[in-house]
């Protein structure tokens, strides 16, 4: 009696145990479907004609995302809210803290030297490699999560304005060059496309200016006029804390896209065009929102939706 009842307790036992790893395995096996898109914001310079970036890999928490192809993107092409699909591929259901882009500076997708360079308006290509390298890994971390059955979106801003800058050295033959490690890292965001918003309108001008106009959104508290208005870091870039900026079109509109969730602020700056067709900052406008109810140094960003805000330029700071 006693060996029938240690027979039967083994066996519910062990159908127990096999349930319980057959749970676990199906949830080791379930996957989310991940897409990554990459934008930009635009350059203030205007010699530059185009920007090409080469991606040789993709990698979400320094592992490598299965089935992406090496390919090469004009990426100054994808701006105002345009973006470009470079991934779509099924990959495991679970929390992750950070995505990797490999740039190769070496050959572009179809084998041409070099892989990452600027196109100036005179159809020169200016290589953007850094001295002795063949190959870059942009790391940034922001959590995200990938559910089963269900679909990601994340988008990468490249922001060309933060990421490239004139090369001073006149040694080299490349006028342009990519910024620092730290700095390219810093000014690369990535983020979930459901958890972003985007703020548009138009800047009216109550005088004439051929200067160019950008706006600029920064965290709310984050603007400091005077470091702001000089180059910071290594690579001297102007306006490093901004989150993204916009150029004005012809007809006063503007479109800054994909900002996540929160509270930011707005500020307007002139750059004027130098011999050369390069451009210089020339200063800040004195900007208000005509926009009733809404104020540019308060701007609440929901996800999902879009602002219109109306921006007044009054003169010169």
């Amino acid at each position: 009696m006693k060996s029938r009842i240690l027979i039967v307790t083994s066996v519910i036992a062990f159908a127990m145990l096999f349930v319980q790893c057959s749970k676990v395995n199906e949830t080791k096996d379930e996957k989310g479907q991940i897409m990554v898109k990459m934008t930009d914001a635009p350059s203030d310079d205007a010699n530059i004609e185009g920007t090409f970036v080469t991606i040789a890999d993709v990698k979400i928490d320094g592992k490598s995302v299965e089935g992406f192809a090496k390919q090469t993107i004009e990426i100054s092409a994808y701006q105002n809210g345009e973006t470009k699909l470079i991934l779509n591929e099924d990959v495991s259901a679970k929390s992750y803290s950070a995505i990797s882009l490999v740039l190769d500076y070496e050959s572009d997708a179809s084998g041409v030297s070099p892989g990452c360079y600027i196109l100036t308006s005179d159809t020169e290509k200016h290589d953007l490699s850094v001295s002795g390298e063949t190959q870059t890994e942009i790391t940034v971390s922001n959590p995200f999560e990938v559910e089963a059955n269900s679909e990601t979106s994340l988008v990468v801003d490249f922001d060309i304005r933060k990421t490239v800058v004139r090369e001073n050295d006149t040694s080299t033959e490349s006028e342009y060059r990519f910024v620092t490690q730290a700095e390219m890292e810093s000014a690369v965001r990535v983020f979930s496309e459901d958890n972003t918003g985007k703020i548009s309108g138009n800047v009216n001008m109550m005088f004439t200016t051929e200067n160019d106009r950008y706006v600029f959104v920064y965290h709310k508290g984050e603007f400091n006029i005077i470091s702001e208005n000089q180059g910071q870091g290594a690579s001297n870039i102007l306006f490093a804390k901004a989150v993204t900026s916009a150029k004005v079109n012809a007809d006063g509109t503007y479109n800054l896209s994909f900002l996540e969730a929160g509270d930011y602020e707005i500020h307007v700056a002139s750059f004027a065009q130098t011999l050369g067709d390069s451009t210089t900052f020339a200063g800040m406008f004195n900007a208000s929102s005509a926009t009733p109810g809404l104020l540019l140094n308060s701007i609440s960003v929901s996800a999902n939706a879009q602002l219109e805000l109306d921006i007044a330029i009054s003169g010169l700071l």
